[in-house]
């Protein structure tokens, strides 16, 4: 009988890992159907840690306050509007060196809700997609209180969608 060389693996060692192995993937998939989604098991931000400060959300409207259908008009859905919105926000952070996003002076930020407001316009347009004559931008916030929940709105910017009149 041949000895085993020090570089081989035990007999039966090969099996026994992955029974090991499958045993452990079967004990997790267990779990994780026992917990599902609930606090403080959860990669949903929404869920795993809640707070009491307002839940903020964006879309986009008419001049008269009707909702848009964002997808529609752009090709894209309503929670890129925070994306963008974050992604200018970060930037004007890090090239003005300032500490975080709440030290944006509020003349900046309306800037950057306009620019923001104006890049989904001119998506629509290059998509052909009729629009009406003035798009605004609003925010949703939904307050949590001792009785339930609460929704308010503030119109954060407004574009007109005239084509610019040439002299």
């Amino acid at each position: 009988m041949p000895l085993a060389s020090p570089t081989s693996p035990a007999p039966g060692g090969h099996l026994s890992a992955y029974l090991l192995a499958a045993g452990f993937m079967a004990l997790i998939a267990a779990l994780s159907l026992t917990i599902r989604e609930n606090y403080p098991f959860s990669h949903f931000p929404m869920y795993g840690n809640p707070n009491s400060r307002p839940v903020d959300y964006y879309f986009l409207t008419d001049g008269t306050g009707q909702p848009l259908p964002v997808a529609a008009l752009t090709g894209e859905t309503a929670p890129r509007i925070k994306k963008r919105m974050l992604t200018q926000e970060f930037k004007f952070v890090k090239d003005h060196h300032l500490k975080d996003r709440t030290a944006i002076p509020p003349e900046n930020i309306a800037a950057i809700r306009s620019r923001v407001l104006s890049s989904f316009v001119t998506q629509a347009r290059s998509r052909g997609t009729p629009l009406p004559a003035e798009i605004q931008l609003w925010k949703g916030l939904i307050h949590q209180h001792d009785q339930g929940y609460s929704e308010s709105f503030e119109q954060e910017a407004a574009v007109s969608t005239a084509a610019p009149s040439t002299p």
